[in-house]
């Protein structure tokens, strides 16, 4: 093998190394800090790290091996490096904080089932997401969005969403703590029967889920949970705490 093209391996395959460890160190923060299952494939989380391994994985040992050339003056070598991880660092950046701002900060009950609230509908609002807290301690929160039964309220309520582009469950404003409104999320239980009759992938995560929180199928509620890549069923015993979710098949159009 010409020594110039083996120099131009190891040295990309040294650069892959060292993007595989940062790569990793970001899967775990975006799996257990930004996108906890279910959201990680529901919210954008796969999809967002797919895009960024291709950056970090790909790109960045890609362009090494291509202008790597160990015959070069060594500030030259040392200047195309710096331009290389100066590349890639941006890019990876951006791709991160793309993922970031998508994250899923809230699940909110509105109508009839929960929507997924990311991060970036209430920075365009300017609210802190710590404001959550005072409805819910759960990882995203859980909310109930009640629609306003005053003229000024539905006035306000329909504002925001024209003039804003802000969905109702997704405005702070008619949030509150679903521990109140449980009767109301109740009513609109799925009948589990019905989804695990058409689909054996569900039937088997929910005999899971039950032998695991030692449940009957029908001591629980079974609530609808829509997000961008694959809709959720969440679990909730009669207290309304959350015991377990159950993923639906993946939307097509996303595939």
């Amino acid at each position: 093998m010409p020594t110039l093209l083996r120099s131009r391996l190891i040295a990309a395959s040294l650069h892959f190394l060292a993007s595989l460890s940062i790569f990793m160190l970001l899967l775990l923060i975006v799996i257990k800090l930004w996108y906890p299952q279910p959201h990680f494939s529901a919210s954008g989380g796969l999809q967002g790290l797919t895009i960024i391994a291709l950056v970090d994985l790909v790109l960045g040992p890609l362009i090494t091996l291509i202008i790597y050339n160990v015959t070069k003056p060594k500030k030259e070598l040392i200047i195309d490096l710096s331009i290389i991880i100066l590349i890639q660092l941006s890019a990876l950046f951006y791709g991160m904080h793309t993922v970031y701002t998508q994250r899923p900060v809230a699940l909110a009950f509105w109508e009839s089932k929960f929507y997924t609230v990311s991060a970036a509908d209430f920075e365009q609002q300017a609210i802190a997401i710590t404001e959550l807290k005072q409805f819910s301690n759960h990882t995203p929160a859980l909310i109930y969005a009640e629609k306003p039964t005053t003229v000024a309220g539905l006035q306000a309520m329909m504002a925001t969403t024209q003039t804003q582009q802000i969905p109702p469950f997704a405005q702070l404003a008619l949030y509150h703590s679903i521990s109140s409104y449980k009767q109301a999320i109740f009513k609109h239980s799925i009948d589990i029967n019905e989804v695990i009759k058409l689909n054996a992938d569900m039937a088997e995560q929910l005999l899971q889920l039950l032998t695991e929180t030692n449940t009957q199928k029908d001591d629980n509620f079974y609530i609808a949970l829509e997000s961008k890549y694959q809709n959720i069923i969440l679990i909730f015993n009669a207290e309304a705490d959350q015991i377990g979710f159950l993923k639906a098949p993946y939307k097509q159009s996303n595939l």
